[in-house]
């Protein structure tokens, strides 16, 4: 089977390889039970999974049921491996949603109402190596900063076991140990990390410095999906004026498309949504709409991801649909671009066309 799958589905180790040996052993409860049990007698637990079988309620659905017919689970398919690409069908289906909440946005059915191009539903390019590898941070340098505050100082992981600062300098060195297996996304967590932990060091203004070193050693309390969105906004946010103008669109448009996503939440979750249903509304975004938002595998591989009911699925896809508006993408950049100096537009080159990422589809 996929190796993404195995990671969501088994955690560590994987339910069901106590069974392998015929002893029954639950990996949740130990309680022994028969040898050809497909679920824990005392807790539950499922084990022997068949095809279909619900894991919410053990419904027995048909083997090629998306959600099920009992009680209203998505069940997730082996096949939805991250980083696949959406088919243009899927896209122009979701591009004729966002016209269609546009053009009722708006009032007027004979307007061109633009909407975001297929390159904008994938996955963006990441910004320049060159920009992350230039500017990083020793190993001494960074376990200098976080022994600097005690709020960092007594800060520990998920498990409440260990200091975040052990984790943060082995991201560091290493990457997350959720991607050991994708040497490409842990290069890049690496790179950027460095960069905030460096722009960090060198920032002059001593409360913004605390705050910047504090909200990163925050995230590495929470899973390693936060810890990476973490990364990835802070170098966004901090790597803005060093970025030419492409970078600073891609970057916008990063920014904008997890709004959305947050927006989706809210509405399909409620205010209280911690982070795994918030991987779990990322997910589902892009299996029902194609719409990639930056930090998708590691939602996908979060194994403490969130399960949504069809009704849930069904109020973050429109929610999403109305708050990934072109028009709107395209007012906040022009209004993001006239506040920038002039001697910083000067020497920027502003010859990157928005044709690739924005597009007009006849009206409806």
């Amino acid at each position: 089977g996929s190796p993404f799958f195995e990671v969501f589905t088994m955690g560590n180790g994987g339910p069901g390889k106590e069974f392998e040996d015929g002893t029954g052993s639950c990996p949740q409860c130990t309680f022994q039970n028969g040898s050809e049990a497909s679920k824990c007698e005392v807790c539950g637990h499922i084990f022997k999974a068949s095809p279909g079988s619900c894991p919410a309620c053990t419904f027995a659905n048909d083997p090629s049921a998306e959600s099920c017919s009992m009680c209203g689970t998505v069940l997730i398919k082996k096949n939805k491996k991250p980083g696949r690409a959406a088919s243009s069908e899927q896209i122009s289906k979701s591009q004729k949603a966002l016209k269609a909440a546009g053009t009722h946005l708006h009032g007027d059915k004979k307007k061109d109402v633009p909407v975001f191009a297929a390159a904008a539903f994938r996955p963006l390019p990441n910004m320049s190596v060159e920009l992350k590898t230039n500017l990083t941070v020793s190993y001494k340098e960074a376990s200098a900063l976080l022994d600097a505050y005690k709020e960092i100082r007594g800060m520990k992981d998920r498990t409440q076991r260990h200091p975040v600062k052990t984790f943060i300098l082995s991201t560091l060195t290493n990457g997350l140990p959720l991607f050991n297996k994708m040497p490409e996304i842990n290069k890049e967590i690496k790179m950027c990390l460095g960069y905030v932990l460096h722009k960090t060091i060198k920032e002059k203004d001593k409360g913004r410095k605390r705050d910047l070193a504090i909200e990163m050693a925050a995230a590495f309390t929470a899973c390693q999906a936060v810890q990476q969105r973490v990364i990835y906004s802070m170098f966004s946010r901090l790597a803005n004026i060093e970025l030419d103008f492409k970078a600073q669109i891609y970057k916008a448009l990063s920014q904008y498309k997890h709004r959305a996503l947050d927006k989706a939440v809210v509405v399909a979750i409620g205010t209280h949504a911690d982070p795994h249903w918030r991987s779990a509304v990322h997910v589902a975004l892009f299996e029902d709409l194609g719409v990639e938002v930056d930090g998708y595998d590691a939602a996908f591989m979060d194994k403490d991801r969130r399960r949504l009911s069809a009704q849930q699925r069904q109020k973050a896809k429109d929610a999403f649909v109305r708050s990934f508006s072109a028009s709107e993408f395209i007012l906040e950049l022009v209004e993001d671009v006239n506040q920038v100096s002039y001697s910083y537009a000067a020497r920027s080159p502003h010859r990157f066309s928005m044709r690739p990422l924005v597009c007009a589809l006849p009206p409806l």
